[in-house]
C-alpha cells in the first residue's frame, strides 16, 4: 500500500498480458512494445486499408497455423497483414482502434485453442473477455459485427487458416467497400478521441 507496483522480472512469462490489461499502460514487454506495434499496424494499412484484413496471431499457434499455410503452399486471397504477438493476451484494445482508425477493412485476433492449449495457461482467456466487450462497443458505435473476428487456430490448422482468411475475405467483399468506408469515417472522431490519451 502506497507503493507502486514492481515486476518480479524472474517470475514473468513473457506472454504481455499484463500489459495489455494494465489501465494506466504502466507495463511494457521488450520487443513488443506499444510504440512498436502501432508502427506495424501503420505500415501494414499504408496502402488501401479498407480492403485488408489485420491479423494479431499468437506466436505459439495462430502464427505458426499461418507460417503452415504459407510452407504448404495452401492458397488463400492476399488480404491479410499479420502482426506476431507472443500470446494473444498481449493484444491491447487500442491495437483493435488503431487498426479500425488507420481504415482497416477487418481485424482478426486469433489465439490457441480454449480451454488448454495456450502456452501461457491463460492468456487466450483474457484476449477473448477484452476482445468480447471490445466487440459489443464497437457494433453500439456502428461497425459491422463481422469486421471484428476473434478465432482459435493451432499450429497444425494451416488449411483451417487458408480458409479463415478466405471467409473473411468473403465477408469483407460482401459489405463492399463503400459500407466499410462509410463506417471507417463515422467511427474515426470516436476512436481518435479515445486514442488521444496516448498521444498517439
Amino acid at each position: 500500500e502506497g507503493e507502486p507496483a514492481v515486476i518480479t522480472t524472474a517470475m514473468c512469462h513473457g506472454c504481455g498480458t499484463c500489459v495489455a490489461e494494465c489501465p494506466a499502460d504502466a507495463i511494457t514487454q521488450m520487443h513488443f512494445t506499444d510504440a512498436q506495434i502501432f508502427a506495424q499496424i501503420r505500415a501494414a494499412l499504408e496502402e488501401i486499408p479498407e480492403e485488408k484484413i489485420l491479423g494479431f496471431l499468437c506466436n505459439w499457434c495462430s502464427y505458426a497455423g499461418s507460417d503452415l499455410a504459407g510452407t504448404s503452399r495452401f492458397e488463400y486471397p492476399p488480404t491479410s497483414r499479420a502482426i506476431r504477438v507472443m500470446c494473444s493476451g498481449r493484444v491491447d484494445r487500442d491495437f483493435v482502434l488503431e487498426a479500425f482508425r488507420q481504415g482497416a477493412g477487418m481485424v482478426l485476433v486469433a489465439g490457441c485453442h480454449l480451454p488448454y492449449d495456450c502456452h501461457y495457461i491463460r492468456g487466450n482467456y483474457k484476449m477473448k473477455a477484452r476482445m468480447e466487450a471490445l466487440a459489443g462497443m464497437l457494433q453500439k458505435l456502428g461497425l459491422s459485427p463481422e469486421r471484428l473476428r476473434i478465432e482459435y487456430v493451432s499450429a497444425a490448422e494451416g488449411v483451417k487458416f487458408a480458409d479463415l482468411i478466405k471467409e473473411m475475405t468473403e465477408q469483407m467483399k460482401t459489405l463492399g467497400k463503400e459500407k466499410i468506408v462509410a463506417e471507417n469515417k463515422k467511427l474515426y472522431p470516436i476512436l481518435d478521441r479515445m486514442l488521444s490519451r496516448k498521444g498517439i
